[in-house]
């Protein structure tokens, strides 16, 4: 504890009463305002979820075998879709999906998602957790359960403590090309030869991560502008049908595992999905950008047994960069599509 000392260093006495009267008005009124404040201990049952949102940096650790492991990155915390609770991206040596499901006394309760189920070391796989403020710009994250491991599962609890870098979440490191006002426009070749412009637009949000894009083309298609729904969430980019805000066509994800294929299903189409490769320098007539490259094969049975594969490079901070397709169904099919101009507002 703080100590302040007299001032004066010592006592004086005198016969005279004024000089008691001004002694006596200095300890009733000036001492109690020299004294020391003791600051107010920081509430962390008080935290409201915006405290949480944003970048954290640190560690958390646990014990296998005996052996300490440490696992230092980045935590970062959103809004979820509903805005009721925050969802998370874990990068701790590997990318975790981290979905909220309850905040209580300034406390957020979690689950991590598994990104690859089909891995029969994961079989089990059941982790959660939970974290909350110890000071203004100090994290406490604890994590418990089943990860992967022998027979399916391993049983390990985590802890650490994590610091505020940002309030905001660094663009390169999530799916944030998404932005009303945006548009990119494609250098396009079709299958019959013929060169033309695409140009994509976001032209409305409609709800939290939902976009309305129309596209215009001079390819000579049956439609000079049609319409179509990205969301685009910090973890997931999902390319939605053509007529519905809500059906999934598929989707791009944040802690997809290397060479592991995807599958979506829509009525009788199925489309699987691949990342082959991450960090791919792209070069194309808008610039060099960095890209996931993704193999993507349709099988459409809804509108005839029709195949068509495809290559897709996309950038976390910029979108769809350039894409390469075969097996075309109609050669007004497009071949080839490269990003010529951005457009951001």
């Amino acid at each position: 504890m703080f100590h302040r000392e007299n001032p004066a260093g010592h006592t004086v006495f005198s016969g005279i009463l004024p000089s008691i009267l001004l002694f006596l008005l200095f300890v009733v009124f000036i001492l109690p305002e020299q004294g020391c404040k003791k600051d107010a201990a920081f509430d962390s049952s008080a935290v409201t979820l915006n405290q949480l949102k944003g970048t954290w940096r640190g560690r958390i650790t646990t014990f296998k075998n005996n052996t300490r492991i440490e696992k230092n990155g980045d935590v970062s915390f959103f809004n979820n879709l509903a805005g009721d609770l925050l969802n998370g991206i874990f990068d701790l040596g590997q990318i975790n999906f981290l979905e909220g499901f309850m905040f209580q006394n300034g406390t957020l309760y979690f689950n991590l998602i598994l990104s690859d189920s089909t891995n029969p070391q994961c079989s089990n796989w059941n982790l959660g957790g939970y974290v909350y403020l110890q000071e203004e710009n100090l994290m406490v994250v604890r994590i418990a359960g089943n990860e992967c491991g022998p027979l399916g599962k391993q049983f390990v609890t985590y802890e650490g403590y994590l610091i505020l870098i940002n309030p905001d979440m660094d663009p390169s490191a999530y799916f944030s090309f998404a932005q009303t006002g945006r548009a990119w426009t494609y250098e396009t070749q079709l299958y019959n030869g013929t060169f033309c412009e695409v140009q994509q637009t976001i032209t409305a949000e409609p709800s939290p991560y939902l976009y309305t894009v129309t596209e215009t083309n001079n390819c000579g298609w049956p439609f000079a502008q049609r319409q179509f729904n990205w969301q685009v969430e910090p973890f997931r980019v999902s390319v939605m049908a053509e007529t519905s805000a809500t059906e999934v066509l598929y989707a791009f994800y944040l802690d997809a595992v290397l060479d592991k294929t995807y599958r979506f299903i829509n009525g009788d189409d199925t489309t699987y999905l691949t990342l082959t490769d991450t960090d791919v320098p792209v070069n194309v007539t808008a610039g060099s950008y960095t890209c996931g490259k993704y193999t993507i094969e349709s099988r459409m049975h809804s509108s005839g047994d029709v195949t068509s594969q495809g290559t897709i490079y996309l950038s976390k901070q910029y979108g769809f960069i350039k894409m390469d397709y075969s097996a075309p169904s109609d050669s007004s099919n497009i071949q080839s599509q490269a990003l010529s101009a951005v457009l951001y507002p």
